[in-house]
């Protein structure tokens, strides 16, 4: 008799343990920040990639990735060209799209991407760089073109404000068969898609012209005042390192007189 409450003791700790440990596990995998997910494998492309708690740069900076380290996507990034991703350590966060390609589905996806989409990122990966005005401080330029029938040559450093603007002074020279110019102005440039290898974009600037006669011309130096909107577009290649092209109608004033001149110029541009 003094046995069956001992045996019925043993049954209630045995059902109770059974029913309290499959609780626990299921409460660990709900809350559990690390749970592993099933989206495809993406190799990072940029030197140094951050990731972030929402996808934009106001959030948080909850990680940062190497080149060549491996992702896994878990939403394909359609908010403005983000994708959330999973690192090896468990962490979940969004990353720039441009940064990272992909490495193999994950099963029920689509099949190999089309030819044109291969193009594209082989045209990424092999020629095009990383979004380097998503992390640049400072860059320039070396312009070669034409400024109304003159020739032209201008330096242009830059300070990026953002990755949307950047402040950008100009200096250098326009020689045509009359006359002789030294141009100095400060523009203000806003590039319309900086998360991507080339981005166009708009500007606006003034500044001086110094106009000064060959020597066989009547005319006698002057000073005059320039207003410079315009805008072109910037491809950027490897090791930040690429071209870019102006067009700009140049207005060069006096009191007196006005004169309006077109810029079309190449340059090499880089950025740091």
């Amino acid at each position: 008799m003094t046995a069956r409450p001992a045996v019925g003791l043993v049954v209630c700790l045995v059902t109770a343990g059974a029913i309290a440990v499959p609780a626990h596990a299921r409460k660990a995998q709900t809350s559990s920040p690390q749970a592993r997910h099933s989206g495809p494998l993406a190799r990072v492309l940029s030197e140094n990639a951050q990731v972030y708690s929402g996808a934009g740069f106001s959030y948080r900076v909850i990680a940062q990735v190497r080149r060549d380290d491996t992702v896994r996507m878990v939403e394909r990034g359609k908010r403005g060209g983000w994708t959330r991703v999973q690192l090896d350590s468990g962490v979940v966060g969004w990353i720039l799209s441009e940064q990272i390609l992909l490495l193999s589905a994950a099963v029920g996806e689509e099949p190999t991407p089309s030819a044109i989409r291969r193009f594209g990122r082989k045209l990424r990966t092999k020629i095009l760089g990383p979004p380097n005005l998503l992390t640049a401080r400072a860059g320039g330029t070396l312009s070669a073109g034409a400024l109304g029938r003159e020739g032209l040559f201008l330096v242009r450093p830059q300070v990026f404000l953002s990755p949307n603007a950047g402040l950008e002074a100009y200096v250098g020279p326009s020689a045509g068969r009359e006359t002789s110019r030294g141009v100095f102005g400060l523009s203000t440039n806003l590039y319309l898609s900086p998360a991507i290898p080339f981005t166009f974009f708009v500007s606006i600037g003034g500044g001086a012209v110094f106009t000064r006669g060959k020597a066989d011309a009547l005319s006698s130096a002057r000073w005059s005042y320039l207003a410079s909107p315009g805008g072109g577009l910037w491809i950027i290649f490897k090791r930040g390192i690429g071209v870019r092209f102006d067009f700009r109608n140049h207005v060069i004033f006096r009191a007196d007189e006005a004169q309006s001149l077109q810029e079309y110029s190449g340059a090499l541009a880089f950025t740091f």
